[in-house]
């Protein structure tokens, strides 16, 4: 019943959403759906860190596939023939323990690091997902997506400024080891998304990490009131609600594009850091997040004055054509 109902929410959504976007450009479209998948995500963070205070992150992150799963369940019953016969089975689990290990360990860094530092570790998945797919993918990388990449991680140094005597270090490489976890989720989706469907992926990550999150979280269990019951129910709708809007950008926008505006979220999360729980960012930090928001907008000015000199280029030798 539950899913029916958020499937009726999701189609009646999606139609407003249509209606909405309609005379928008399509670009215009997907940067605006991403602006809000991210958002979203944001979101997703901070109550986690509210919910962390008394509940064991293994139970946040078990409710939220929970949620999830409930939501895919009319998906699960109509593809059980196609779920039961996996393709790709090793690339199936080292996908699920990147995504463990980055969703349970960004959780744990998200509850104890300021919330504009934890989401700036989050970002150095960029620099992970480019140094493995070099090597297993064997994409090549450009020199000048290396140079954004290294502005990006400066960036986020000055973010975070890890101190190697602080108690705090011990979090900060929880969040790189959470990076490097959906670097690893990441490069194998684009593997096995050549051969197996996409309700596949989706409900693997989602039982089989709910599962692993299950058996630990017993130890520490706490029924949560009914106020915390309703955040852990809003974070795994929240995520789901995310992870379509984000998969429905890409549909309409380039994906550097799209993949560019995630990097507002540092600004989402400053906001919401000072808001909610009191966190005044330093000089340094805020111009890290400048120096973050100038990587990701590097490729869209390069890109930009690109197309603008191949069209000079394009206009200069129209007229000699034309007079021979």
């Amino acid at each position: 019943m539950f899913s029916c109902s958020f499937n009726s929410i999701k189609q009646n959504t999606q139609c407003q959403l249509n209606h909405l976007l309609a005379n928008i450009p399509n670009t215009t479209k997907g940067v605006l759906l991403a602006l809000v998948s991210t958002a979203l995500f944001v979101v997703v963070g901070m109550i986690v860190r509210m919910l962390s205070d008394t509940i064991d992150t293994f139970q946040i992150l078990f409710f939220r596939q929970l949620i999830f799963i409930a939501v895919l369940m009319p998906a699960i019953a109509r593809n059980l023939d196609i779920l039961v016969k996996p393709k790709q089975i090793k690339l199936h689990t080292m996908r699920i323990i990147g995504a463990f290990t980055a969703l349970y360990l960004g959780f744990v860094t998200v509850s104890q690091l300021p919330f504009a530092d934890a989401q700036a570790l989050g970002f150095l998945q960029v620099l992970f997902v480019a140094l493995i797919s070099r090597s297993f993918l064997a994409e090549t990388v450009s020199p000048s997506r290396w140079f954004t990449i290294a502005v990006g991680f400066v960036g986020v140094i000055l973010i975070v400024q890890p101190s190697f005597y602080a108690a705090s270090f011990t979090y900060v490489i929880t969040g790189v080891i959470a990076a490097i976890g959906a670097a690893v989720a990441v490069i194998c989706v684009r593997k096995v998304a050549q051969t197996e469907p996409q309700i596949t992926l989706l409900t693997y990550q989602a039982v089989f990490i709910g599962l692993i999150a299950f058996i630990p979280s017993l130890n520490h269990w706490h029924w949560p009131t009914w106020q915390e019951l309703s955040l852990l129910i809003l974070v795994g709708l929240l995520s789901s609600v995310g992870q379509w809007v984000g998969v429905t950008a890409y549909k309409y926008g380039q994906a550097n594009i799209i993949a560019n505006v995630q990097y507002v979220s540092i600004i989402y999360s400053l906001i919401l850091g000072f808001l909610i729980f009191a966190e005044t960012p330093n000089l340094i930090a805020i111009t890290g997040t400048g120096v973050l928001i100038l990587s990701a907008a590097l490729p869209l000015l390069y890109q930009n004055w690109k197309t603008q000199y191949n069209e000079s280029q394009s206009n200069e030798k129209s007229p000699s054509k034309v007079s021979e």
